[in-house]
């Protein structure tokens, strides 16, 4: 009984405790509740409730910074990285550069040093010496925590940066592996709505005398008077959004379906606890029975129950914090890295205090039904009652059966969903062949690193990897295809057409590929052909659903189109057509995509593809081939594409390994109370069956009664379960991926699970009462 709770306890108390430090606890900001994070929303986007992709316009964000009321500070952010030399090997760093009131808006102080200030955030000349404040992992891994580093040079892409700070251990913002901030140094004087679109982040404090309401209604006012002053900013507006939502999204459901499952099991604990109490407490009837006749009350006898069942809870307990303990441990090692927003998982006196509350509301849940039941009863009939009949609580232990088996049902459901939702994300093509594929990302430094000589980087970087024996076709492009996130969205103009205000142009995505792309991918080639080598850098290549959203009237090969991306934008035919691929994860859509040929928008970060035969094996010698162009170069996220695809869904199988650990507990706690169960009304019916046996019933008759009383039992559970499942599987659907929330599979192996372990459960008492001596039976009073 103390095994069965510590697993109900500790592994509610595990999840808990992830919970309670990522959805419960206060942001790591001194009055973290009045943040958030502001994005501009396209109203005439298809899906008018999404927020806009490509963030906010500089000039908006000044305007906003003038005009509001209820926002005390804005900030800005755009994230980058960067290559830091001079320390040992080459490492790329995360970096967030940010405006001078970034720092003021979250109102952090540094550990060491100090923060940006209006001076550092002004445009740079070129060359000129930059700032920066290092966060608390680099300090300490990079540079041994030498408290001595502010005021010292770094080298950041060969440019020279002075750290004048370290921030707090612990600290982030939006992302956990940023290595350091630098001042944006944005030109404020510049009129961005005629320079650029939208691309930058915006965090903001809400005043002090104003809510999250207020605004948010203020916010929409400025955003429509900017509509109408605008033409940039006609159909736009802005969503507020919490910045704990911010944290919190993309495991909020997850954490909350793991909680919700993980209370099931406990339920199921408890009920096998009860189980066993009672018929630990109908063995003792006439015991109770006697002490009440000799004058003892019903409250004193209860609370002697009670206190007995609590003692048991709190064993539990203690064993369930230490199963708990190493449940942590396990989540955070198979958890993806930044998926639960902190960096260690603890044990404190929050998670303590909701553990022994929650032993002590399960001793008195589990202790209440056998202590109700024993003194409910007359004394008389307790001590006229033989020792071996079937007591009246036969009836509610299996009910607390059935209620197990539903339960079990319910999360092996749940579990089985999750599961086939992983089977089918690790399967999918997403109209690339995703075997032999070796990927690595690397980002020039823009010191030096410039148009063609980004351009020359390249080529130099595909032919050497070409080279490479083993290697079949190489190719690169600025983001890694399905899971990587594309340039962004934007206008474009079919030549030919009549002419729109820029904001009514329809959008597109962009990617930026070099030749060989599409053919390391496999993706087909629908029309015309892909770039190659010898381009001259003036065309265009479009997905499908580019020509089926824009070109259905013409002929895409035919056609010319301006898309808006550079200073210039030069009407340029389009050269070929290729398959579907989704934007963003498996999950997404193919959305309408233009790709550039690099050579006509050089871009300085670019994921390389290589196919081979042995991708492992070749990781090494494609990076000592690159850095034998560039030794200052850091290669970064060496992988297969396998291994990439496996851990941009490392929630999805987070998700099913836990509901699943879940689901075979249950299953183990079920099939345990159905046994106990049986074999206690065994040992009551000993008479009976030995009665039943002396005058000539078969053997196998009396086995397949009580296999069949213990399958009936389980039937009815697992009807209710299915039920109860269809509901509950609704709420799952926005987990599921290829599957159905009403997936036949998937219930018929939890059946067909339930049955087996049922079957195995009601066999072993089964057999023991085939077993029973007739005389030895009869002479039992």
């Amino acid at each position: 009984m103390v095994l069965t709770l510590a697993l109900g306890v500790g592994g509610n108390t595990a999840i808990f405790s992830v919970v309670d430090q990522v959805l419960l606890r206060p942001l790591p900001y001194p009055q973290g509740d009045r943040l958030v994070r502001i994005y501009e929303r396209n109203l005439n986007a298809r899906n008018p409730d999404a927020r806009y992709s490509n963030g906010v316009s500089p000039a908006n964000w000044l305007d906003w910074q003038a005009r509001s009321k209820t926002l005390s500070t804005i900030g800005i952010w755009f994230t980058v990285t960067r290559t830091l030399t001079g320390y040992g090997e080459p490492q790329q760093l995360n970096a967030q550069f940010v405006s001078w009131e970034f720092f003021q808006t979250l109102g952090v102080t540094p550990l060491l040093g100090r923060t940006l200030t209006a001076d550092d955030d002004r445009p740079a000349a070129p060359n000129a010496p930059r700032v920066a404040l290092l966060s608390y992992g680099l300090w300490e891994r990079r540079f041994a925590a030498n408290r001595d580093i502010v005021g010292r040079v770094i080298q950041l892409d060969d440019a020279p940066f002075t750290v004048v700070g370290v921030m707090p251990r612990g600290f982030r913002f939006i992302q956990q592996d940023i290595d350091f901030w630098s001042p944006f140094g944005l030109n404020r004087d510049l009129p961005w709505r005629d320079v650029a679109g939208r691309f930058i982040d915006v965090v903001a404090r809400i005043a002090p005398n104003a809510t999250f309401a207020s605004a948010d209604a203020e916010m929409r006012s400025i955003a429509a008077d900017l509509a109408a002053t605008y033409p940039m900013n006609k159909d736009h507006s802005v969503t507020l959004v919490p910045l704990r939502e911010e944290f919190t999204g993309e495991v909020q459901r997850s954490l909350v379906v793991l909680y919700a499952a993980v209370g099931v099991l406990l339920a199921i604990a408890c009920f096998n606890v009860a189980n066993l109490l009672l018929a630990r407490s109908a063995a003792r009837r006439r015991e109770i029975a006697v002490r009440t006749a000799l004058g003892a009350g019903r409250v004193p006898i209860v609370r002697q129950l009670l206190v007995e069942s609590l003692l048991l809870a709190v064993g539990g307990g203690l064993l369930g914090l230490a199963l708990a303990r190493w449940s942590l441990d396990a989540l955070l090692a198979f958890s993806p890295p930044g998926l639960l927003s902190v960096s260690e998982l603890t044990i404190d006196q929050r998670v303590l205090l909701y553990a022994l509350g929650l032993s002590v509301l399960t001793g008195v849940v589990v202790g209440l039904m056998p202590a109700v039941s024993l003194v409910r009863r007359s004394v008389l009939a307790h001590l006229h009652q033989s020792g071996h009949r079937v007591t009246q609580s036969a009836r509610l232990r299996q009910s607390l059966v059935v209620a197990q088996v539903t339960m079990t049902i319910v999360l092996l459901c749940a579990a089985g969903l999750l599961v086939r939702t992983v089977i089918a994300l690790n399967g999918a093509s997403g109209g690339i062949d995703r075997s032999n594929l070796l990927t690595m990302e690397v980002t020039l430094p823009n010191t030096r690193y410039t148009g063609e000589r980004i351009s020359g980087f390249v080529r130099q970087a595909l032919d050497a990897i070409r080279s490479l024996p083993g290697v079949e076709s190489a190719g690169a492009g600025n983001s890694l295809p399905i899971i990587g996130a594309p340039r962004g969205g934007t206008g474009f103009h079919r030549l030919g057409t009549p002419e729109v205000p820029r904001n009514r142009l329809p959008s597109t995505t962009v990617r930026v590929v070099t030749p060989g792309y599409f053919r390391t991918l496999r993706i087909p080639i629908v029309r015309g052909r892909e770039f190659t080598d010898s381009d001259p850098a003036n065309g265009f290549i479009v997905n499908e659903a580019f020509a089926r959203a824009y070109l259905q009237d013409v002929d895409p090969l035919a056609t010319s189109i301006m898309v808006r991306m550079q200073q210039e934008n030069p009407y340029l035919p389009i050269v070929g057509v290729v398959g579907d691929v989704p934007s963003g994860s498996v999950r997404g859509q193919a959305t309408p995509t233009v790709y550039y040929s690099q050579r006509q928008m050089p871009q300085q970060g670019l994921s390389y593809l290589i196919r081979t035969t042995q991708p492992e094996a070749l990781s090494r010698r494609a990076v000592e081939a690159l850095h034998g162009i560039d030794p200052n170069l850091a290669v970064t996220f060496v992988r297969t594409f396998e291994n990439a695809m496996s851990e941009s869904i490392a929630r999805e199988r987070l998700n099913a390994l836990v509901s699943t650990a879940f689901g075979l507990s249950g299953l183990l706690l079920a099939a345990l109370g159905l046994y106990g169960l049986l074999a206690f009304l065994v040992t009551e019916r000993t008479k009976e069956i030995g009665i039943r046996i002396s005058l000539g019933a078969p053997l196998a008759r009396v086995t397949a009664s009580v296999v069949g009383s213990g399958l009936r039992l389980a039937a009815i559970g697992a009807c209710v379960g299915v039920g109860a499942s269809l509901l509950i599987g609704r709420w799952l659907e926005s987990l599921l991926f290829g599957v159905k929330p009403y997936d036949a599979t998937t219930y018929l192996v939890a059946l067909g699970l339930i049955s087996l372990v049922a079957g195995v459960a009601s066999y072993v008492p089964a057999r023991r009462a085939a077993g029973v001596e007739p005389l030895a039976a009869l002479r039992q009073e």
